[in-house]
């Protein structure tokens, strides 16, 4: 009988397998309530503060506020393109010209 109480099913191994379990789903509900919180709050910045989202919204669609100029720079030196594969002998060069990316587009007034 006291093996059946230790090792059986519904025994004290299994209840100490299922506390342990318990233990980790609790911790898992808190991060996840964590994050919730976090988006939460994002949520909040995003709809009462319109500089979250007006920033980057004017770099990407390349808007300006009335009055203002606009100067577009490169994203960093100028970078050279990766490495090809190796031209054996007899293989002609393929590979064309490097060219400027386009200017950005005109500022809109």
């Amino acid at each position: 009988m006291l093996a059946v109480l230790i090792w059986g099913r519904g025994g004290v191994l299994d209840l100490i397998e299922l506390k342990h379990q318990v233990r980790g789903l609790e911790a898992e509900v808190k991060a996840l309530q964590q994050n919730n919180d976090g988006l939460k709050g994002d949520v909040n910045r995003l709809q009462t503060d319109p500089s979250v989202y007006e920033g980057p919204a004017r770099e990407r669609f390349f808007l300006k506020k009335p009055g203002e100029a606009v100067l577009y720079l490169p994203h960093g030196p100028a970078q050279k393109a990766p490495p090809g594969p190796q031209k054996g002998a007899g293989q002609k060069d393929t590979s064309a010209p490097a060219s400027e990316p386009p200017p950005p587009p005109p500022a809109r007034p």
